[in-house]
């Protein structure tokens, strides 16, 4: 067994963590037997993924999971962590035409379980369509596992770090009036575009897709909230990796970047903000800052394994239960590789449950892009304006506001059973 370091703030949340979806739509209806197939097959090259939760003494420890994985047919979202998905913290399920994987933020994040499902699609089109298709990119079964798929960003020693050169970053946002960090439910609205078109004009202006993103939304809330006293702030979720050299490992390795939208920065041209933002980002993507913000966070790790019990890790962890990041959150997870099988997919779409605030997804396949909006409040002007904001860039569709319950997991309970089962004791480990 090994012991978690990355994703502990997912792993001592009250009541367990809210499930992350990535729902892959198909264009055709999807075969459970060729979903299972692959699956059983795709599982053997990410051994790392199919483990489940064991806890002692407070420390949660990864344990290989001897209980295959099971590809069920099922609108609802099964419980991770639970006797239903076979304790594993990721579970793969389908619809008529969707094919879903559901993950755990403790055990890796998004750019982690997307080569899983690149894989999946892979193997699942190859099965469906009796078609050998291309492979460029795609982990395949039988290779040899890199162990650098598996390193360990979180070490319990500090980076080195030049303080003086880390550059101050406004963080502190204008908070949204209607968010809570108590939600009762999560709201969901998707905006599909035109891949191509988005891209071509968030690089007309000198942007990349994310940061053109960050400025439309955040001209959208400074124009509902004109009388904002403070700035409107994107914590733009940021993949940590290159600059820690770790670009393979599935494991959590994402900070935050924070880009301020003033009531000045609605004079710029969109050029001229495009710039500003890029510098932005660039100073927080420098390995010597991205080295500091990581060390604030191993050294929280490190106090929580000065602790001895469940309850005192809890208890310290506890302020993460309600969190609420002002203004709003972009996170991208990025382009599904689909090679010469984009054709039988639709589209891609990427969700989560009880968001406190206002959150945007984005993820892009088959030549769209969705952009994914999350509310922990019924309100829809935000999803209005945005909607209204993204239509020149090639809107394909919006759908109306459901709520979504993707579900807790259940390993904050579970996993304590386990370690009664192997009688792990964290100095034998």
């Amino acid at each position: 067994m090994k012991q978690i370091r990355s994703g502990q703030s997912f792993l001592y949340r009250t009541n367990g963590y809210d499930s992350t979806v990535v729902e892959v739509r198909m264009r055709d209806k999807v075969a459970g037997s060729c979903l299972q197939a692959a699956l059983t097959n795709v599982a053997r090259r990410f051994p790392y993924l199919t483990q489940k939760l064991v806890e002692k003494g407070g420390a949660y420890y990864l344990h290989r999971d001897d209980n295959s994985m099971v590809a069920v047919k099922t609108d609802k979202f099964r419980t991770l962590g639970s006797m239903a998905t076979g304790y594993h913290l990721m579970d793969v399920t389908f619809t008529e035409n969707c094919i879903r994987v559901a993950f755990h933020h403790g055990l890796c994040d998004g750019r982690g379980v997307m080569p899983f499902i690149e894989t999946l699609l892979y193997d699942y089109c190859c099965r469906k369509y009796h078609q050998k298709f291309s492979t460029e990119g795609i982990r395949l079964p039988g290779e040899d596992i890199p162990e650098a798929e598996t390193a360990e960003p979180f070490f319990r020693e500090l980076y080195p770090v030049d303080e003086s050169a880390v550059r101050k970053v406004e963080t502190d946002g204008y908070a949204l009036p209607e968010s809570t960090s108590t939600p009762e439910a999560c709201y969901h609205t998707e905006i599909m575009l035109d891949e191509s078109a988005f891209v071509h004009a968030a690089r007309a202006v000198g942007a990349t897709p994310t940061l053109f993103a960050a400025m439309l939304i955040s001209h959208c809330v400074r124009q509902l909230h004109p009388q904002a006293e403070k700035p409107v702030i994107c914590n733009l979720a940021m993949d940590l990796r290159s600059a820690i050299g770790q670009e393979q490992t599935h494991r959590n390795c994402v900070g935050s970047a924070y880009l301020p939208y003033t009531a000045e920065d609605e004079k710029l041209a969109p050029a001229e903000m495009a710039r500003k933002y890029r510098e932005l980002l660039a100073e927080q993507r420098d390995p010597n800052a991205v080295k500091a913000a990581l060390n604030k966070q191993i050294g929280l790790f490190n106090k929580l394994d000065e602790l001895h019990s469940l309850e005192e890790k809890r208890k310290l962890m506890s302020f993460f239960n309600g969190m609420v990041n002002n203004t709003y959150v972009i996170s991208y997870m990025g382009r599904l590789r689909l090679n010469d099988y984009a054709r039988y997919v639709e589209s891609a779409h990427f969700f989560s449950d009880m968001i406190c605030g206002l959150t945007v997804n984005m993820i892009a396949a088959a030549g769209k892009l969705s952009f994914e909006v999350l509310q922990g409040f019924q309100e829809t002007k935000y999803v209005e304006s945005i909607a209204k904001a993204l239509a020149p860039y090639g809107l394909l569709w919006t759908t109306a506001t459901e709520q979504v319950v993707t579900g807790k997991d259940k390993s904050f309970v579970t996993a304590g059973h386990q370690a009664e089962r192997y009688y792990a004791k964290p100095e034998s480990i």
